[in-house]
């Protein structure tokens, strides 16, 4: 995908796909920015299966991407690893939004997933994703084998963030501490902002102690330009809640309409 300048619009000028990836058609927004639903038209990963997604937004533009469900991980029977890669190239004073879903693990799944993010000068990011206790049709959770989901994000050529979740719950100890906790959904979103600093970081803190959910959560401050949230709870939507909280308060702040994300009964309003 690559998003460019024409007049005072960001559009897709350049679209393709192969395989069992498909983007969606353009979905209307208030903001008239492009907005695309990612789709895997399977329903899920199947075992063995490599993805790759590369998205390149030159200067001065805004898209909003988000995929089209939870991304269903397929148990991996034969123990070859499913894999996604996904490559963000962000152009000076460019604003990407990338709304993952929830990644939800069959049973014996095996799963890696691998974002690198580079921004240019004053470029921004959204990025949301997270991870549960999987599906098990004998209700089980956390049956599943290994997942890894790294991010790594850099402006121009300085790392600013590298986030690298390891989990095995066949040999780590998934309620306790460091890990899920109790809980059975994990959710995180970065921003990287060049004008965020301590002081903004305490106001959405301020702001995110409104949110009515029963989920845990914390929001830090990254060493340079950027913030992490970090969620904990027993459901999608109540960890939807504290997310939804934090990203509408960010587009307020810079000046953005707020967006539905219509996909159902589990939709961000921010």
């Amino acid at each position: 995908m690559h998003f460019v300048r024409r007049g005072e619009r960001s559009v897709a000028d350049d679209l393709y796909r192969h395989g069992n990836s498909r983007i969606s058609a353009a979905i209307p927004n208030d903001d008239d920015f492009p907005y695309y639903f990612l789709i895997a038209t399977g329903g899920g990963y199947v075992e063995g299966e490599c993805y790759r997604q590369e998205v390149v937004l030159d200067d001065d533009t805004h898209a909003i991407l988000t995929t089209q469900a939870p991304n269903y991980i397929y148990k991996c029977d034969q123990c070859f690893t499913t894999h996604q890669d996904c490559v963000l190239k962000v152009g000076e004073n460019a604003l990407c939004e990338y709304y993952f879903d929830e990644t939800i693990p069959y049973k014996d799944a095996l799963f890696h997933q691998n974002n690198e993010i580079v921004l240019e000068k004053h470029a921004k990011l959204i990025l949301s994703e997270g991870l549960t206790a999987g599906y098990d049709e004998q209700g089980g959770l956390f049956t599943y084998h290994q997942m890894a989901l790294k991010t790594r994000i850099y402006r121009q050529k300085r790392l600013l963030m590298n986030d690298f979740m390891l989990v095995d719950p066949r040999y780590d100890p998934m309620s306790e501490i460091g890990f899920f906790e109790g809980y059975t959904n994990f959710n995180s979103v970065t921003i990287i902002d060049e004008d965020i600093n301590q002081k903004q970081v305490e106001y959405f803190r301020n702001i995110l102690e409104d949110a009515q959910t029963s989920s845990r959560f914390g929001l830090s401050m990254i060493e340079s330009e950027g913030m992490v949230l970090r969620v904990l709870g027993m459901s999608i939507d109540e960890n939807r809640k504290v997310m939804e909280t934090l990203i509408k308060a960010y587009r307020q702040a810079i000046g953005l309409a707020p967006l539905a994300l219509r996909k159902g009964p589990h939709s961000l309003h921010i």
